[in-house]
């Protein structure tokens, strides 16, 4: 909440002394959003690769599991 409050005052400020327009503003915020979009993206995009292979190695360990316990219950 800090760092939203910092950026609407350095907002404010510049746009007090007329160093930014609206317009200045308005394409300010779209590359702010921009930006923060396409982070998630990539954090998504590279997480869900890597969540694939955890999953198919514990998936992988589970089948083991059920193939040794399976043999232990035939022999009894």
């Amino acid at each position: 909440m800090n760092n939203y409050k910092k950026v609407i005052n350095d907002f404010v400020n510049l746009f007090q002394l007329g160093i930014l327009t609206a317009k200045d503003i308005k394409q300010e915020i779209s590359n702010i959003i921009q930006f923060k979009k396409e982070k998630i993206m990539h954090h998504f995009n590279n997480s869900s690769q890597e969540d694939l292979r955890q999953m198919k190695s514990k998936i992988n360990k589970l089948n083991l599991e059920i193939e040794s316990l399976k043999k232990l219950v035939r022999k009894r």
